[in-house]
């Protein structure tokens, strides 16, 4: 195991268990050149967890993947765009696109969590696809899984029709606070507006309906996804327990045959035995 990560983003890619002590030894050495400050950051760094860290191994992996899938989130925010000024027609597919970029992405951080020997539960995945949604369409969030850093399982953000900076990304209420979302431009209503017409409130209604239409899809794609895992899961058990199983009946094979031999050995001693006492016999 290396001894630690020269840069802190690096952290973020070693094995899970690795983290802790890698974290621990860059901020000593960086307290032994005098950097106090960074050392401290470096220090105050958590460890991500499990569904996070899963993600990360992906953006470092398959970055591929994550470009895909932040361009989906792009284009449902676009279509989404244009449901509100009545044109509801690419949002049915955005959405499905979506969904399914997110079911690849997730698939592929069940291979990781597998691969580091670790259960792919379905409650993992559900934070995967949760935290998923939210990069998807989340700039901030988008950014942190880009970059290969996340830290905390996100909340999905039901693909609002607020778009960008729709998910609570933050603990604080303020919109520009520490790690907080920016308010989209023109959010705040004037006190006083025009009455939406009739097309505008179709429009509206139909594009919520494609939406639920979306979040019932992502949803489909996390089950499918679970199936896969546990499918997946239940399918190494059962490989697992045919080698055991192999390797018993191997094992009593090869004691059967030595038993067999030695058989065969006392039989050839009793025969020797029998013949010299034949011979022994007065004629």
């Amino acid at each position: 195991m290396a001894a630690s990560a020269r840069a802190p983003e690096g952290l973020y890619g070693l094995p899970l268990e690795e983290f802790t002590p890698a974290r621990d030894a860059l901020a000593k050495e960086l307290r032994a050149a005098g950097r106090k400050d960074e050392a401290a950051e470096v220090k105050a760094l958590r460890k991500p967890s499990v569904a996070a860290w899963a993600l990360n191994r992906v953006a470092r992996d398959h970055p591929d993947a994550i470009e895909r899938l932040r361009a989906a989130g792009a284009d449902l925010r676009e279509a989404q765009n244009e449901a509100m000024s009545g044109d509801a027609g690419r949002l049915r597919a955005a959405g499905r696109a979506l969904a399914e970029a997110i079911d690849r992405v997730a698939a592929l951080a069940a291979d990781a969590l597998r691969a580091a020997g670790r259960p792919v539960s379905a409650a993992q995945q559900e934070k995967i696809v949760a935290t998923l949604r939210t990069a998807a369409v989340d700039d901030d969030a988008g950014e942190a899984l880009t970059g290969g850093v996340l830290v905390d399982d996100l909340e999905p953000t039901g693909f609002s029709l607020l778009g960008p900076g729709s998910g609570d990304l933050s603990a604080g209420d303020g919109a520009d606070g520490a790690g907080g979302v920016a308010p989209l431009p023109g959010a705040h209503r004037p006190a006083r507006k025009p009455k939406p017409s009739k097309e505008a409130l179709e429009a509206v209604e139909a594009a919520r309906r494609e939406l639920r239409r979306c979040d019932a899809e992502a949803e489909m794609a996390a089950t499918r996804a679970r199936r896969r895992a546990e499918r997946a899961e239940t399918a190494m058990q059962r490989a697992a327990e045919a080698h055991r199983e192999a390797d018993e009946a191997r094992a009593a094979a090869e004691e059967a045959a030595g038993e067999a031999e030695a058989a065969r050995r006392r039989a050839a001693e009793a025969a020797d035995a029998q013949a010299a006492a034949e011979a022994a016999l007065p004629t």
